[in-house]
């Protein structure tokens, strides 16, 4: 009896220290994660993820997300290079560009240092979010475009500052950082445990027409959105008032950063603006400040942009019902209007050399 106990002692605080370490650490818990020990927390959505609300639970997660083989170009420009710098909406392997070669900064994780070929025409496209318009192409432009955008070797006066992301360190998550988070991810993430989180998220819903903080629900209860785009109290949402100068301020930045590659080496900048979540699936929630129009329209505009918007506004059904992203099919709408831009260049630069 006494060994029984000995070894259940001896198994919990083996058990509790892995749990404890896989918390502290988020190398050591991908790693995990990797290896099937612990299940991926985001597998049905982030905003499920948020929820736990099984309507919105998107068990063929994989089938609405992945790009096919099929989906790549059938045939490559071999006079244009393509770069594009964006966030969560453009990770896609840049196999998916049609340019003679792709380069792709998901912005913030690293800096790129490149050389530009001046034999061809090189083509920067710059994706951004409708939410994180105001906080990206205000006062931090600069750093965030430019300081972590590409540099260019022999002409970027800030190539010498670091190229590549660090390799985090196993603590890199410090004590007080995202622990309880991770720990019920691998505690309370099994099916069993999702499945009596979804039993009170629903009560939660039924009873009180509540969701989980960080999220918000349409008024016909059909469509899952970010509190942070779609709450009017939030300065980041598209109900936010945005003056004439407000709008004016990210236009003079876009201009600054497209004359900064332009003299870098680059042949065009472009700018494509993506529409909140809520902007397509419910436009009518409240005022909307129209930003993304206002930009396109500005008088002091230089910036060439890929209007996928006017598209977007139409098909609520290419965003995730369980998370804040577009699914596959505003994927295809993406690399569609860039590899259309790649042919265009290309067609162009094939007539310049008659």
């Amino acid at each position: 009896m006494k060994f029984l106990l000995k070894s259940t002692r001896a198994f919990l605080l083996i058990f509790s220290a892995l749990v404890l370490a896989a918390g502290l650490s988020e190398r050591l818990q991908r790693k995990l994660y990797a290896r099937g020990f612990i299940p991926d927390q985001y597998r049905f959505g982030d905003l499920y993820n948020i929820t736990n609300l099984e309507q919105f639970k998107e068990l063929d997660w994989s089938e609405a997300d992945d790009l096919l083989e099929s989906d790549k170009p059938k045939s490559r420009s071999q006079s244009v290079d393509v770069y594009t710098i964006g966030d969560s909406f453009t990770t896609m392997d840049t196999s998916f560009y049609a340019g003679r070669h792709n380069y792709h900064i998901w912005l913030g994780t690293h800096v790129d240092t490149v050389s530009l070929d001046s034999s061809v025409e090189s083509i920067l496209v710059i994706e951004v979010i409708e939410r994180t318009i105001q906080e990206r192409l205000r006062k931090d432009y600069a750093s965030l475009y430019i300081d972590k955008g590409f540099q260019i070797r022999g002409k970027s006066k800030r190539a010498a500052k670091e190229q590549v992301r660090q390799v985090s360190s196993f603590w890199e998550n410090k004590l007080n950082k995202e622990i309880n988070q991770r720990l019920e991810f691998i505690l309370f993430n099994s099916s069993l445990a999702l499945k009596v989180k979804e039993i009170k998220a629903d009560l939660m819903l039924s009873l009180f027409g509540r969701t989980h903080p960080g999220s918000l629900i349409s008024q016909d209860r059909a469509f899952l959105f970010y509190e942070i785009e779609a709450s009017s109290r939030s300065p980041l949402s598209p109900y936010n008032q945005l003056t004439d100068s407000d709008i004016d301020s990210v236009v003079i930045n876009m201009n600054l950063i497209r004359s900064h590659y332009i003299h870098a080496g680059f042949s065009e900048v472009y700018f494509c603006f993506i529409p909140n979540k809520v902007t397509v699936c419910e436009p009518n929630r409240l005022p909307h400040n129209n930003q993304i129009t206002r930009i396109s329209e500005n008088r002091h505009l230089k910036v060439p942009l890929l209007n996928l918007n006017d598209e977007l506004l139409h098909h609520p059904e290419w965003f995730h019902k369980s998370d804040g992203h577009w699914n596959v099919d505003g994927k295809r709408l993406w690399l569609t209007h860039v590899n259309q831009m790649v042919s265009s260049k290309k067609r162009s630069w094939q007539l310049s050399q008659k």
